[in-house]
């Protein structure tokens, strides 16, 4: 068992062994004077260091030059798009990440321009590092079953303990037995009553939960940790990457006339179409401004898009790829325009102009291009083309498209507008001057497919699903809605708000909090402990660096496979092999299969090492002749405890397991109810057994002993099959849908016969009659035959 268990961990650890430690790219540094390339290793705080489009960035660096700096954050802080460095800005020393626009973090990657900096920190000195250590920093706990199990050995132990003790000293006071024959048979049903097998058939079990775990894309580090997935109460997911695709789609398409063209598919793939009124259209039906709008979204754009294996992949701005993703949906070739339509000038976005332009040579005449923010596009047109014609752009229109931007703006759809105009030569300096509005597009993050059912397969199995995220409030909020998260009489808190209130106040209001946004790495950590006192088996789910602390502090901790960073994947309990979100839900039922199949044989072995302790008691009150032999003991305790018990983990899934809500999932292994129960069925074979014997004892000692030996054998083995479920009947689990348990009991009866018949002498039984079994098996049904009128009954065990 141990060797599997091993085998299982050394596997996941394989799975993540490349993913472990953050890669040291090569850095430029200036160093005397003289630009260098070293190893990002090697770099000191002090160093000079150039950063450009494609670079990750080495270590914390305040900038000192910046050259439209665009930095993709988002494994780091949850942002989806770059964020726009600026080494002038000055910035108080108590600053959160967000709002540090004149540094670039350690871990992050430049996606557009270059900047030169001063190395400020390295190593675990960086907020990347600071990061890691309060991983380290974070305490580990035992799972919930590893605290029941420790829990329940303790008091089974005292329990079995007292009663081998009354049994010895009962038999000894009646004279039973020789002192060394009450002493044997004393320490055989120590070694039968305690399941001691118990740690290896929940090992095993664990096990091969995580087997199938695994063949459902979801990789299991610690065996320990797979049953905590069965019992979570709360999920707290990032939004990038996690919930949404991290790739930037165009959603809509705005036109000056009103029209509203909407954009199908998602992330970088081509798949999509473009339809009007819910109906498809093609470019070739709609007006003359949106095939402009589509030219200006292609020429003037610096991304590129690769296709590899299959896959399209994007080099340069996230919201560039995803204009040129449009054009493709729009039936228009990107490479063929770009072809056709050569560019000769350019003047690059810019932070302080919110716009770009570019010119291209047409048939010996030229267009301009120009892209950017709807209110500075709007303020450098003079025109607008309405329905291919183009007229006066008048207060009244503006008035019209700055109502729809705002609109627009408010379901957390980020605007880019559009315009053009056409010259016979280029002036530079009236390029951008009564430019013709196109009109504009609405582009966002968009949810995963499968995230929808997901959440609401959560919702029907009573999780509760929190998102937590570094991006912005009302983005976060615009997502929640979309997925079906319930947002509406929930509480929405900025990172800033919970700075404002104590972990005390947070914990009596977290219960009701839909939407955790802009929060930083400390943050995650609070909610994750008000989450733990308020009780809650917590799941955090995330992606990026920034979720290393919360994914560690989690009783389970779930990182994404593809996307996710390796301090993540470090830190994580489950690694998503898939990325998908739905991979959890099947994860949570997997964990509930796994919960509800460690409690199935510990209930049935105490159940029968009660039954096996009250036969020897109650023999002994009755001041009958011992009624087992140790060998006896020893031998019921092997073929009852193993085969049966292991095929009770392998159940498949009952009917409704994720109907259930974790309340009634969250339980001690074995309650009083629970024990009361077992004790009830274990007297029951008890009584049956001591029956059995004293009617069979005036024929002859051996044969009552074998008679008693075979019975309680029997009444173990059949009890197995009513113990597949606590609610379930055997008719609707369908007899032959654990095909482990009908193994199992076909080797326990087939060693039982092989002890009666094979080798008696052994065990000082004799061979039994044809009619004595017969009569056996019908008693041995009584156990089966109690327990599925109690399950009829629905009276509850736990």
């Amino acid at each position: 068992m141990s060797l599997l268990g091993f085998i299982q961990e050394y596997r996941a650890e394989k799975t993540i062994e490349a993913l472990r430690k953050l890669t040291t790219p090569k850095a430029k540094v200036i160093r005397d004077g003289i630009l260098k390339i070293i190893d990002a290793s090697h770099i000191v705080p002090g160093d000079l260091v150039i950063v450009e489009e494609g670079d990750r960035v080495p270590a914390d660096i305040r900038l000192i030059e910046s050259l439209e700096l665009h930095v993709d954050e988002s494994s780091f802080t949850g942002e989806s798009i770059p964020v726009l460095k600026n080494a002038s800005v000055i910035i108080p020393p108590k600053a959160s990440i967000y709002e540090r626009k004149n540094m670039a973090f350690m871990g992050t990657y430049v996606v557009r321009g270059k900047g030169k900096g001063v190395v400020v920190a390295t190593g675990m000195n960086t907020e990347l590092g600071k990061i890691a250590k309060a991983v380290e920093e974070v305490p580990l706990e035992k799972t919930f079953l590893q605290k029941n199990l420790d829990k329940l050995g303790k008091n089974l132990g005292y329990m079995f303990i007292a009663s081998v003790l009354i049994v010895f000293i009962l038999g000894y006071i009646r004279g039973l037995g020789t002192l060394l024959e009450l002493l044997m048979t004393s320490i055989a049903l120590a070694v039968a009553a305690i399941p001691e097998g118990l740690p290896a058939i929940v090992t095993i079990i664990l096990a091969l939960g995580v087997w199938r775990m695994a063949k459902r894309n979801a990789i299991v580090k610690k065996i320990s940790q797979v049953e905590t997935l069965g019992i979570t109460t709360v999920i707290c997911t990032d939004k990038t990457g996690t919930l949404t695709k991290n790739e930037m789609t165009v959603r809509k398409v705005i036109l000056p006339s009103g029209l509203v063209v909407d954009v199908s598919g998602s992330g970088y793939s081509l798949e999509g179409k473009i339809h009007v009124n819910e109906k498809e259209v093609n470019i070739e039906s709609l007006p003359e401004e949106f095939k402009l709008l589509i030219e200006a979204a292609v020429l003037c754009n610096n991304a590129f898009l690769r296709i590899e294996n299959g896959e399209v992949k994007i080099v340069g701005d996230p919201l560039e790829a995803s204009l040129l993703i449009l054009a493709e949906k729009a039936g228009v070739s990107t490479d063929s325009l770009r072809g056709v339509r050569v560019r000769v000038h350019e003047i690059p976005f810019d932070s302080s102009r919110k716009m770009m332009t570019t010119v291209h040579r047409v048939n010996g005449e030229f267009i301009v291009y120009c892209k950017g923010a709807p209110e500075v596009i709007l303020s450098k047109s003079k025109y607008v083309m309405i329905n291919g014609e183009v007229i006066k752009l008048t207060d009244e229109v503006i008035k019209q498209i700055e109502s729809e931007v705002k609109n627009y703006a408010s379901q957390a759809l980020r605007i880019l507008a559009f315009a053009f105009k056409k010259v016979k030569e280029p002036d530079t300096k009236k390029l951008e001057q009564d430019l013709v509005f196109l009109g504009f597009v609405g582009i966002i993050d968009p949810p995963r497919e499968e995230v929808y059912g997901a959440i609401a397969k959560a919702k029907k199995a009573g999780i509760k699903v929190i998102m937590v995220t570094g991006d912005h409030k009302e983005t976060a909020i615009a997502i929640a809605k979309e997925i079906g998260l319930e947002v509406e009489g929930k509480l929405v808190l900025t990172g800033k708000e919970l700075e404002e209130i104590s972990d005390e106040e947070l914990e009596k209001i977290v219960d009701n909090v839909a939407i955790f946004a802009r929060v930083t790495p400390s943050h995650k950590v609070k909610v994750v402990k008000a989450l733990k006192n308020r009780g809650h088996i917590v799941a955090m789910t995330g992606d990026g660096v920034n979720d290393a602390p919360a994914l560690k502090m989690a009783d389970i901790g779930i990182a994404m496979g593809i996307r996710g960073t390796d301090v993540a994947k470090e830190a994580a309990d489950l690694i998503l092999l898939d990325d998908n979100f739905s991979t959890i839900v099947k994860a949570v039922e997997e964990g509930r299969v796994i919960y509800d199949n460690v409690k199935k044989p510990i209930r049935y072995l105490i159940s029968a090492n009660i039954g096996e302790v009250a036969a020897i008691l109650l023999s002994e009150i009755a001041n009958l002749p011992l009624i087992f032999r140790p060998a006896q003991i020893l031998w019921m305790n092997l073929i009852t405890d193993s085969f049966p018990a292991i095929a009770l983990g392998l159940e498949p899934s009952e009917p409704g397991i994720m109907t259930k809500k974790p309340k009634d999932i969250i339980k001690e292994l074995f309650t009083l109810k629970t024990m009361t129960y077992a004790a009830f069925v274990g007297i029951i074979m008890a009584a049956v057994t001591v029956f059995l014997y004293l009617t069979s004892l005036p024929l002859d000692l051996n044969y009552a002993r074998s008679m008693a030996f075979t019975f309680i054998v029997f009444a173990q083995i059949m009890y197995a099959l009513s113990s597949r479920s606590a609610e379930n009947t055997i008719a609707k689990l369908g007899i032959l849908s654990n095909k482990s348990m009908i193994y199992a009991l076909i080797i326990s009866i087939t060693l039982q016969l092989l002890a009666i018949y094979g080798l008696p002498s052994m065990f000082d039984v004799e061979p039994l009659l044809l009619n004595d079994m017969f009569y056996i098996i019908i008693l041995s049904l009584i156990l089966i035959l109690v327990d599925e009128i109690r399950k009829v009954l629905k009276v509850k065990i736990y």
